[in-house]
């Protein structure tokens, strides 16, 4: 069973277009999920650095 749909899918060329079309996606996603997980990894040394304060300040008078 599995010889003779490979035998179909090599001797169709728009099934094999598609195929390949499929997996240059695959491919993609997988190097964009990877750009993804190193921003999350550079995520918590940009929160290590103190930030500066900002608004205004309201003095306290007794």
């Amino acid at each position: 069973m599995f010889v003779q749909l490979r035998t179909m899918v090599l001797s169709n060329t728009e099934i094999r277009l598609e195929v390949e079309k499929i997996k240059k996606k695959v491919d993609n996603q997988d190097k964009n999920i990877e750009v993804i997980f190193r921003y999350f990894d550079e995520l918590p040394e940009q929160r290590a650095q103190p930030r500066k304060e900002i608004g205004y300040k309201i003095s306290k008078k007794k």
